[in-house]
């Protein structure tokens, strides 16, 4: 039947220690396998998020020099004279609205000066005076021509073309 030297007790041992050295090493070499499958996962995965990093940055930077190109224009549009006035007669705006509130003495004087000032712009409209946003710069250089144009007579003019007065 079966020759003796398969059942012998030292076969019994060898087979008993291959089978399991067989099952093992097919179980590494599927582990492997899967190592080298995961690993190549992996990598592509760092390829496509360092690739999606890379173009994250690309776009942070385009913004951020559009963001200092916007500062920089905004800085250059906050230089001119008229968006200065602008930004002197806000400033006054908000001052006078928090002194009004908060100290109540100052109200009466506030109006006051609002008040003079307003019938001095109208005077300058009508022409009756020099008018002052015109010579701010003057006013800022030197008072000399300033104080020259106010004791200058001013001209007394006809009515403008187009008005209904005679």
């Amino acid at each position: 039947m079966t020759p003796d030297w398969l059942t012998h007790p030292i076969a019994l041992g060898v087979y008993a220690g291959l089978v399991p050295a067989v099952i093992f090493r097919v179980q590494l070499f599927i582990a492997r396998r899967d190592l080298a499958k995961f690993e190549r996962s992996q990598l592509a995965q760092v390829k496509t998020l360092t690739d999606a990093f890379r173009n994250l940055q690309d776009e942070l930077q385009g913004a951020n020099a559009e963001k200092e190109n916007l500062r920089v224009k905004i800085q250059n549009l906050l230089q001119t004279p008229e968006r200065q006035r602008l930004r002197h007669l806000e400033v006054l705006n908000r001052a006078e609205q928090r002194l009004t509130v908060t100290a109540p003495g100052f109200a009466p004087a506030w109006q006051t000066a609002k008040n003079e000032a307003t019938l001095e712009l109208e005077e300058e409209e009508r022409g009756r005076s020099a008018p002052r946003q015109v010579l701010h710069h003057l006013m800022n250089t030197g008072s000399a021509i300033l104080d020259r144009l106010k004791s200058s007579p001013t001209e007394t003019k006809g009515p403008p073309a187009g008005s209904s007065e005679k």
